[in-house]
């Protein structure tokens, strides 16, 4: 994790061309060029440069960029808007003071006190024994509905699954600039799987994934940076695929999808979805456009943010589809929030082990 200052380069080798604004789902509803990469590179030069301040009204663009990451796959030169925005976040949380609270609550009180009471009711089991294991990595997921589905599924293709007690893997801080419980996040993570001799973890969330790929390159620390690089991070999907995964549902039903922003390997999952018998698969036309969950946590938005919640609502209900399978639980949380009614957001792993004939 680099600070500001640190990402001037990269900041100028934005060559101003505006491609990211035929990508970014807020600048299709706002036409403020203040919402897209291109906009925010040009006020944080202003910023490193000493021309402007980090203010409320900055620090507003920050927050409403979704940090899906379209302008980065769309951007000629390469660059990574994401963590730029966060390094620039990062300014802002540390004088802060109410930033700073809302971490505070956010990691003792939603990822501590509030999962930590749900974790008693999470549903989980013991896997079988089988020559090939992996450490399965469930995050806050985990704890909210526990490991049966993933180890039901694992098991089923001769996969043994190890489940240590991790926690938050840290993605929530990252967007907030919250370098600091990022951090502790990624130490927890290294500290158990240092305990372990399996070094192949396979997470069943998009954004797990993406924050635990990451790792390597926020680490600082050397030697920590040399046993992440040995680990082998995998969605289940790809196990899935790998192993030639075949099931049948008990009944049919008709289901579309919702790609997270994080993931990269929706092959795997069209795949999938596509070999399942009794299971009617209808993609939808805007599948990867972003949910808008980072909208959500800030009321003030959401004026703005109901125009892509209705576009995605309408593009569900296009599908016919009453059910919208997605690995992310954000994602999920966000698709429901809105749903009006109209579909019910499942988690894919989950759906696959309740539906399947056993």
């Amino acid at each position: 994790m680099k600070e500001l200052r640190d990402l001037r380069e990269k900041i100028h080798k934005c060559s101003k061309c505006g491609l990211c604004q035929a990508v970014c789902p807020l600048y299709q509803i706002t036409g403020n060029d203040c919402t897209v990469s291109r906009g925010q590179f040009i006020m944080l030069k202003g910023l490193i440069d000493g021309k402007l301040q980090m203010t409320k009204s900055l620090n507003r663009y920050l927050d409403l960029c979704l940090k899906c990451g379209k302008c980065s796959e769309f951007c000629p030169s390469g660059i990574n808007a994401v963590d730029i925005i966060a390094s620039a976040k990062y300014e802002y949380f540390k004088t802060d003071k109410l930033e700073k609270l809302k971490s505070f609550a956010q990691k003792h009180f939603l990822f501590g006190l509030m999962l930590n009471v749900l974790s008693i009711f999470a549903r989980n089991k013991k896997s079988k024994t089988f020559d090939k294991k992996v450490i399965y990595f469930g995050g806050c997921g985990d704890k909210l509905i526990g490991n049966t589905a993933v180890v039901n599924i694992l098991n089923s293709i001769n996969i043994e699954v190890i489940s240590p007690k991790f926690n938050c893997c840290g993605i929530p801080y990252y967007t907030r600039g919250d370098f600091e419980n990022l951090k502790g996040c990624m130490n927890s993570y290294i500290s158990i799987l240092r305990k372990n001799e399996i070094r192949e973890v396979v997470t069943a969330c998009a954004s797990c994934e993406k924050a635990l790929k990451s790792y390597e390159k926020w680490c600082s620390n050397d030697e920590d940076k040399d046993f992440l690089s040995k680990l082998k991070v995998k969605n289940i999907y790809e196990f899935l695929r790998e192993n030639n995964y075949k099931s049948k549902l008990k009944n049919k039903i008709k289901v579309t999808y919702h790609k997270p922003c994080n993931m990269h390997n929706y092959e795997d999952i069209e795949t999938i979805l596509n070999s399942v018998e009794n299971l009617e698969y209808v993609k939808s036309e805007k599948y990867n456009l972003c949910c808008g969950l980072n909208g959500i946590s800030k009321p003030k938005e959401l004026s703005v943010m109901k125009k892509l919640f209705h576009i995605k609502r309408k593009d569900f209900e296009n599908t016919g589809a009453k059910i919208v399978l997605t690995s992310c639980i954000g994602c999920k949380t966000a698709l429901n929030l809105y749903s009006k009614g109209k579909y019910k957001a499942l988690n894919m792993i989950s759906f696959l082990n309740k539906y399947t004939q056993k």
